[in-house]
């Protein structure tokens, strides 16, 4: 698939896919509430870094390779099941070490499904196959959103309340009906029907890769050679992506440490609400890290400046819908006791600005085997914000994680944009300063042949 379609087809898909994530977080947030919910986000958020961790960036090296020599696809594919049997031992004995309000098997599948995803979706990547991956995840999550939706608003018993204690969290209680007083026993399927829907796309994408037509897997040496090189390239992006997690989600454990339930489920929200203003730039990063990792290197670095340009232009009319009506939305959409998020989130903009551009160079980076320059970027914002919520957090709660982190992501992109200037010769000006055809230059049919 050439850049523009792909471009395209991850735009349509990505952004339906967003929509439907949200929605289920959506549903997640009513049926627990703010005093329970931000505890559940914020344990998946920890079996989230466990998973980065326990992954070794594989992925990255797999998108990389895989770019650069499509034979090397099978090869790769290869060797991915029995490393995802090696890391389900693994992770089984490590969390007996670690305490979670989740049911150890549920964290478990949560772990092995999401490892078995990006591993797999790093192959489809490789392949420039955006349609198929798009397919099945938005599939699933629609499956998962239905299921939800039915249990929320039919709270009638489904089982005893001992056997999902097993499947839940154990130590939250019973949500209630306000209206009819019925305990929702939905509650205790919800943390199931979650985790379940990772597994089902794990699924789904392993049968797709191995039963594609045209796939012919004979016998192969194990690829010695191409697995130190994708190791070696991994370990370098594992560092610089354990740095850019702790950059967006460390703040978690200090809103968490010295703030309340109320608090950390305000602030939570307030960081997964963000992401959907950094959705348009992930689906370009995510187009634009196999492309620039080709051979072919074209006229890329053109584009990257083009998008860049078009994202600060979205960014402005997305930002005001937000400073005009969030205080009266936030609370209407997401129930009582979410009264904090938007002046949090007013905060927060400038830092959303700053990492929705950060997400297109770091792709463009890595791309380029310039992961070491990333890594740079995220240590330096990573120590803006520990030091920042240290100091700040205890005294002024979620609206001091929230300037830090701002602060933070702009430290991060300044640094970036240095070493475009600096070791590729780029004007910083490029990359803002809006040219008229630069919607028709990415988006046209006269583009696709690039």
């Amino acid at each position: 698939m050439q850049f523009t379609k792909a471009l395209q087809h991850t735009i349509v898909w990505k952004a339906l896919n967003t929509v439907l994530t949200f929605c289920i977080n959506l549903l997640l947030v009513r049926i627990m509430g703010a005093e329970y919910s931000g505890m559940f986000f914020y344990a998946i958020a920890m079996l989230t870094f466990f998973t980065l961790v326990i992954s070794w960036s594989i992925e990255s090296g797999i998108t990389y390779y895989g770019s650069n020599e499509p034979v090397n696809i099978i090869s790769l594919s290869i060797v991915i099941l029995p490393l995802l049997l090696l890391q389900a031992g693994i992770s089984w004995l490590l969390l007996g070490f670690i305490e979670t309000p989740i049911d150890k098997t549920l964290c478990w599948l949560f772990i092995i499904s999401n490892l078995a995803i990006v591993y797999f979706s790093a192959l489809y990547y490789a392949q420039k196959k955006f349609l198929s991956l798009n397919l099945v995840v938005c599939g699933v999550n629609i499956l998962v959103l239905l299921v939800l939706y039915y249990l929320f608003f039919r709270p009638h018993t489904i089982a005893s309340n001992e056997v999902f204690n097993k499947l839940s969290i154990p130590t939250w209680r019973n949500n209630f009906d306000d209206n009819a007083g019925k305990i929702y026993s939905s509650f205790y399927w919800v943390p199931f029907i979650y985790f379940s829907g990772f597994l089902l796309q794990a699924i789904i994408l392993v049968i797709f890769f191995f039963s594609r037509p045209g796939l012919k897997i004979s016998p192969i040496k194990i690829p010695v050679v191409l697995i130190k090189k994708v190791l070696a390239y991994s370990s370098v992006a594992l560092i610089s992506n354990i740095l850019f997690f702790l950059v967006t989600r460390v703040d978690y454990y200090f809103v968490q440490k010295y703030c309340d339930e109320v608090a950390l489920s305000n602030y939570v929200q307030v960081s997964k609400l963000g992401q959907l203003l950094i959705l348009l730039p992930s689906m370009m990063a995510a187009v634009i890290f196999p492309y620039s990792s080709g051979k072919d290197d074209a006229d890329y670095l053109d584009k990257l400046k083009v998008l860049c340009r078009i994202i600060s232009l979205l960014f402005i009319p997305a930002a005001l819908v937000i400073i005009i009506g969030g205080y009266w939305f936030f609370p209407w959409l997401f129930g009582p006791g979410f009264n904090f998020m938007y002046p949090a989130f007013l905060w927060y903009l400038p830092g959303f600005y700053s990492l929705s551009i950060v997400t297109l160079l770091a792709a463009y980076l890595a791309g380029k085997a310039m992961i070491l320059s990333n890594m740079k970027a995220s240590l330096a914002a990573l120590m803006v914000v520990i030091t920042g919520d240290i100091l700040l957090i205890p005294v002024w709660g979620i609206y001091a994680a929230a300037v830090v982190s701002s602060a933070a992501y702009i430290a991060c992109l300044a640094y970036l944009l240095w070493v475009y200037k600096i070791k590729l010769g780029v004007k910083v000006a490029d990359f803002f300063v809006f040219k008229t055809g630069d919607f028709k230059t990415i988006f046209s049919k006269a583009s696709i042949n690039n």
